[in-house]
């Protein structure tokens, strides 16, 4: 039988010393960064503390995790904001648009080259009414841990004519996470 999201991210936490993520508070966790320049080539969640909500929920820490906080990754979904300001979203559906992209997690490439696809999976209503098309790694997930710097480079392009696109890109990461628990009434 395989190990549930929090057995994984205990043992790989316990694999890499952090022996005190156990003691932490588990939740779902989702981030998200959205770069609202038109490119054919976006990385996101590099940079993101410089960038405010609601163009990405990263705040100051940027794209690392504090002591004691972690995500394992079930899902990785892609959308588009319409507009410079970030508010308004469209799903990468409703452009036809598919991503090629790569998961580096400490400088360690640990997705390399998988493909979004416009016709997979819906999920993360943006606006409440348009899905984001996501990847599902649920019964693998992968491990993003306190104090180390993660990115998502992704290309988008046309899902039917495999041609590059310049757009606007947002990305979700969502899971398991543990959140700081200071264990105390304050």
């Amino acid at each position: 039988m395989g190990m549930s999201a929090q057995q994984k991210m205990l043992h790989v936490a316990d694999r890499l010393g952090l022996t005190t993520l156990k003691d932490m508070q588990g939740s779902t966790r989702m981030v998200y960064d959205s770069i609202t320049t038109v490119a054919a080539t976006h990385t996101l969640f590099k940079g993101a503390s410089q960038r405010a909500f609601p163009l990405t929920n990263v705040g100051a820490n940027g794209n690392q995790f504090q002591v004691d906080e972690a995500l394992l990754v079930e899902k990785i979904g892609f959308f588009v904001p319409t507009l410079v300001d970030g508010i308004a979203y469209t799903s990468t559906a409703g452009g036809a648009l598919s991503v090629k992209f790569d998961l580096v997690i400490g400088n360690k490439t640990v997705i390399k080259d998988a493909t979004c696809e416009v016709g997979g999976e819906q999920a993360f209503f943006n606006d409440g009414t348009v899905a984001s098309s996501v990847i599902d790694l649920e019964g693998v997930g992968i491990l993003i841990p306190p104090q180390v710097e993660y990115y998502v480079v992704a290309k988008a392009f046309d899902g039917p004519s495999r041609v590059s696109v310049s757009t606007r890109l947002g990305c979700y990461l969502f899971g398991t996470g543990a959140l700081l628990n200071f264990n105390t009434t304050i």
